[in-house]
């Protein structure tokens, strides 16, 4: 279960108005709730932030207390979202285990990354480690949403790179429409299916060889207007344990002064 939620995590590493959207979602193993995750992003015509918190609950609280925290802020370049930044912290209570690190980026490319306790060995990301697996990578936070160039978020494969560890979710191009209600309201969405690809930093486990299957995978997107950004609302990810269930229950979407 431990190696379980520590992967979740790893995986689950928007003028003058500003466009917030705040979602809250709670995800389920098995029925069981095992996380909350609090998602905001806050966005104008040159930039944005995104904010993604992770804490623990349920049983899973009891034995893998943990919390995770990243912020990413950057720039819009041809509706693409280019990172300037990208700072993560999680504590594992517990387990007395925490770690702080910032990746900075120039033009979208990762060029350092900082982290306490520092990487250490194999682990300690080189210039040539950086540019091969951070090019034409999102930060583990923006990987999430679609931008407006697509009418169609299913259409386009998403890779992240955290400064040490890479994958892509390849998308099966194929999609649906559909309707998902939260909080009693009804959004339209496109359902998009996909597959887990590792590239680099992980150790194989049944997790990864059941996320890897084809569709294996499966997003809710919806369009916000304000952000112009397709997000999911809804995901589910296969795994040896049944199905992990990330839902929002809760979506705020509204103009900042």
């Amino acid at each position: 279960m431990k190696k379980f939620i520590l992967s979740v995590l790893i995986i689950l590493n928007f003028s003058s108005l500003k466009a917030e959207t705040e979602l809250k979602y709670s995800a389920y193993l098995g029925g069981f709730q095992v996380a909350n995750i609090l998602y905001s992003a806050e966005l104008n015509q040159d930039d944005w932030k995104i904010k993604t918190t992770i804490t623990a609950s349920g049983l899973v609280d009891v034995f893998v207390s943990f919390v995770f925290f990243a912020e990413s802020n950057g720039k819009y370049v041809n509706k693409n979202l280019v990172s300037d930044s990208y700072n993560f912290s999680y504590e594992i209570k517990n387990k007395n285990k925490s770690r702080v690190a910032e990746i900075k980026y120039n033009e979208g490319l990762p060029i350092s990354v900082t982290a306490e306790p520092p990487y250490r060995g194999e682990d300690i990301p080189t210039e040539e480690f950086l540019k091969k697996y951070g090019e034409n990578a999102s930060d583990p936070n923006s990987v999430f949403v679609v931008s407006n160039k697509f009418t169609n978020p299913c259409l386009e494969n998403s890779k992240s790179f955290d400064g040490v560890r890479s994958y892509e979710i390849k998308m099966s191009k194929r999609s649906k429409s559909s309707k998902l209600t939260i909080d009693n309201k009804e959004y339209e969405t496109i359902i998009c299916r996909g597959s887990f690809n590792a590239i680099v930093g992980y150790n194989n486990s049944d997790f990864l060889e059941t996320a890897s299957e084809e569709n294996a995978i499966t997003y809710w997107y919806s369009f916000f207007e304000k952000e112009k950004m397709w997000i999911p609302i809804k995901f589910t990810i296969d795994t040896p344990l049944g199905a992990l269930v990330i839902k929002a229950n809760e979506i705020k979407d509204n103009y900042i002064g």
